[in-house]
């Protein structure tokens, strides 16, 4: 990837983002139904047609841009030689470094959650994407004969992560490698639960 090619994707990642808190801010000020694909556009200070290059509507705007493993970090975790756990954990914590997170977007969107519960299909969608990249992730190198167990595995996974997500907008001391320790923790506490 060319340096050019590399700040315009940093360019655009931080677009979608400023996009995101502009629709969170104003769902939270107004509620979610009484805003529009204008009024967002407008409050991140871009045109109409600026926001729907990023989004195709204002719920899309709200969750923001669905997480992508990049293909550089599934060929290593594809050729990774530690456990399934350290390796998915090491993808995890590298991706949460390749992305833009916002301790105060992530705090309105639990805000925004907790005002209107009617929104929880969407986020989770969200989660679900990031559960589905996992389990072909893992299927590189359990096999495919492993896919239920692939997506289970992915499923605690990403919910673990999420409970990481939370913990760290909640606290500001803590620092983004921090959210792959939770996750770490507690995957291993499953493991422990499991063999009792």
């Amino acid at each position: 990837m060319t340096e050019t090619a590399t700040l315009r994707d940093r360019r655009r990642r931080q677009t979608a983002s400023e996009i995101q808190a502009a629709a969170l801010r104003l769902a939270l000020r107004d509620g979610h139904d009484s805003i529009t694909t204008e009024m967002i556009a407008s409050e991140a200070g871009i045109s109409l047609r600026t926001f729907f290059n990023y989004f195709p509507n204002k719920q899309s705007a709200l969750v923001g841009r669905q997480p992508v493993i990049e293909q550089d970090l599934a060929d290593w975790f594809r050729n990774a030689d530690g456990t399934l756990i350290d390796d998915l954990c090491e993808v995890l914590r590298r991706h949460m470094h390749a992305i833009d997170l916002h301790r105060d977007t992530a705090r309105m969107i639990d805000r925004l959650l907790a005002r209107s519960p009617e929104l929880m299909p969407a986020f989770h969608a969200s989660l679900q994407r990031l559960s589905q990249q996992l389990s072909q992730l893992i299927l590189t190198r359990t096999g495919p004969d492993h896919a239920p167990e692939a997506e289970l595995v992915a499923e605690i996974f990403a919910h673990a992560l999420a409970n990481g997500f939370r913990a760290w907008a909640s606290d500001t001391d803590m620092k983004i490698d921090d959210i792959t320790s939770i996750l770490a923790t507690q995957i291993r506490r499953i493991q422990a639960l499991l063999q009792r």
